[in-house]
């Protein structure tokens, strides 16, 4: 018996010792990549004057992936469903329970030169300017080329400041058409309940005047934009007519309420090589922050958007159809169903070609979505 007592008092002994404890686990280079992704359902119904009533489902998807190469630098490649739309990721339900394609997304470097402050980014890239609502940008467009952003302040002030880069068309017989970019923004918080935002950007487009539209599909589509006709033997292309280069006006105020925040933004655009159709706006209400379970969003927006104003085929491309010279409102609904789970409701109404009165046509868009975020 004695002998059996010590025996299981040694045994306790060496386990707590140590000497027989589990090696620690090895870090492995799966250990600095992290995955993010979303699938959203939608059903939409899509009313344009002159055609008949169109309801279809559409899916999205996108997964990317972000891998720590040192303290750093990151490295992100990203998939989505979709073909080579810029501004769309969508794929409708058809065609006979046929795959749906997948296409690169996202293939970029981050850069962090001065931590916290001064970041650059090579490639393929999420959109790196701000802006509060699409007036300018489609939120699913990446654009390419580099990147540069730098902020100072903290939570209470600060300044950002971003620039770009980007390639927009190469040519191998005629100049690239180019974007260079700048922007500058700024927050300010006044006391506990209320903030500030306000800021602008300057987007040149060079080598547009003369050169062929910006079209992923090849159908001549200016989306919305003017265009000269050039008829090569039985072939007419659609060319740009001028130089893009649009100077922006953003402005958001957010009160904080016991209920839920409250904010107010403007946007406005103006392009400074346009003779007419030069200008377009948005301005919004919005009431509640969809974020954590069971939280809720509304908003309403009025929004116009002149022909030559912007680049239309980088514009929301769900409003009037997409791209410039529409007007109209926006009215939509978010409610966070449960942890990483939202249903959006979305409804459009306006114009579409109001240049033209003879061609102005009414739009009306309804998309239901569920989204699934992880």
């Amino acid at each position: 018996m004695k002998k059996a007592v010590i025996v299981a008092i040694m045994a306790v002994a060496i386990a707590n010792s140590g000497v027989f404890a589990q090696a620690p686990v090895q870090k492995t280079w799966a250990d600095d990549i992290k995955f993010k992704g979303d699938v959203r359902y939608r059903h939409e119904t899509i009313d344009e004057e002159g055609k008949d009533k169109r309801n279809r489902d559409r899916l999205r998807a996108r997964l990317a992936a972000e891998a720590k190469v040192n303290d750093s630098v990151n490295a992100v490649i990203g998939l989505s469903s979709g073909d080579a739309d810029p501004v769309s990721s969508n794929q409708t339900e058809t065609d006979g329970f046929t795959r749906k394609d997948v296409k690169i997304e996202l293939m970029y470097l981050d850069w962090t030169l001065i931590e916290e402050q001064l970041k650059t980014t090579f490639g393929k890239m999420k959109n790196p300017f701000f802006g509060p609502t699409d007036l300018i940008w489609d939120g699913d467009l990446n654009p390419e080329g580099i990147a540069a952003g730098y902020k100072i302040g903290d939570d209470s002030a600060s300044l950002v400041a971003n620039a770009g880069y980007l390639y927009v068309m190469e040519r191998s017989s005629a100049p690239e058409s180019m974007l260079y970019a700048g922007q500058i923004k700024g927050t300010v918080k006044m006391g506990d309940n209320l903030s500030f935002m306000a800021g602008g950007g300057y987007y040149q487009y060079d080598n547009m005047d003369g050169q062929g539209v910006f079209d992923y599909a090849k159908a001549n589509n200016a989306y919305g934009n003017s265009t000269a006709n050039k008829v090569s033997g039985s072939t007419t292309n659609k060319l740009y007519t001028m130089d893009y280069k649009p100077i922006e006006y953003f402005a958001e105020l957010t009160w904080y309420t016991g209920i839920a925040p409250i904010s107010l933004v403007a946007h406005q655009v103006a392009n400074s090589e346009a003779d007419e159709f030069d200008s377009g706006h948005q301005y919004g209400f919005v009431f509640g922050k969809c974020a954590n379970p069971k939280t809720y969003e509304f908003g309403i927006y009025q929004a116009e958007l002149e022909k030559d104003a912007v680049v239309g085929a980088f514009t929301d491309s769900d409003r009037w159809g997409g791209g410039a010279d529409g007007k109209g409102m926006k009215y939509q609904a978010k409610y966070a169903i449960s942890k990483n789970y939202q249903f959006n409701a979305t409804f459009f109404s306006g114009e579409k070609v109001i240049s033209n009165d003879s061609k102005t046509k009414d739009y009306d868009r309804l998309q239901l979505d569920l989204v699934a975020k992880f």
